[in-house]
């Protein structure tokens, strides 16, 4: 039976918790499939105080799990959704659910890392436009991975090491600028040895940089 069908659409959300207003848990269930957004899904998978029992809500988890994986703006919901996975881990590995939550979180990340695209910020400082969505993604699995094997993060950095010019910005950006990241996990994931690699192949295009002002305003100083 598949995940779909095992667990329907509910007809109520029971609010163990108490923590919802009838009129948000009726707006949830109201709303078509396509209709659902962040708030909603931050609401049904909210922590330890989630809009419904786990039967309730796990038909919501293919949902979730697409637009994880095709949105770049859902790094504000990790926590929420991260602590309602470990609390209930071995149901959601029985259930066959913890393989297509990993592979929507590769999904995003190999979406993010794709491409190296930088933006000003109201600061006018430059910065990677995909980087809330790689951090929030790398935190998630390193807060998982110690009691959930299937989020172990380093299996993220196996098609950032064939070293193309934007893997290796990525890598160098990772290793330098994700200050949440403790340095312990960064090692953990980049070794010294990809980290100096990665620097190589970004002197190596320092034509490229140059002829690119955003790219230079970012590198510059950095390596």
């Amino acid at each position: 039976m598949s995940q779909v069908m095992k667990y329907r659409k509910p007809t109520r959300l029971s609010d163990p918790s108490c923590d919802f207003s009838p009129e948000e848990l009726n707006g949830i269930l109201l709303k078509q499939d396509a209709e659902l957004g962040w708030r909603d899904f931050d609401r049904i998978f909210q922590g330890r105080m989630p809009a419904g029992t786990y039967e309730e809500v796990c038909y919501y988890i293919p949902l979730v799990c697409a637009c994880i994986e095709h949105q770049k703006d859902a790094s504000h919901f990790f926590e929420h959704f991260s602590i309602w996975i470990e609390d209930n881990y071995e149901r959601l590995k029985e259930d066959g659910f913890l393989a297509p939550i990993v592979s929507a979180f590769h999904g995003l990340f190999r979406k993010s890392t794709s491409a190296f695209v930088l933006e000003e910020n109201g600061d006018h400082a430059v910065w990677p436009s995909a980087c809330a969505s790689v951090e929030g993604v790398l935190e998630t699995l390193f807060r998982l991975s110690p009691t959930c094997e299937e989020f172990r993060p380093d299996a993220l950095f196996a098609e950032l090491k064939d070293m193309s010019f934007i893997h290796a910005e990525w890598i160098v950006y990772i290793s330098t600028e994700m200050t949440l990241l403790s340095p312990e996990r960064v090692r953990s994931v980049i070794p010294s040895s990809d980290y100096q690699k990665a620097l190589d192949v970004i002197n190596e295009n320092l034509d490229a940089i140059l002829n690119d002002k955003l790219l230079y305003d970012f590198w510059n100083g950095r390596i």
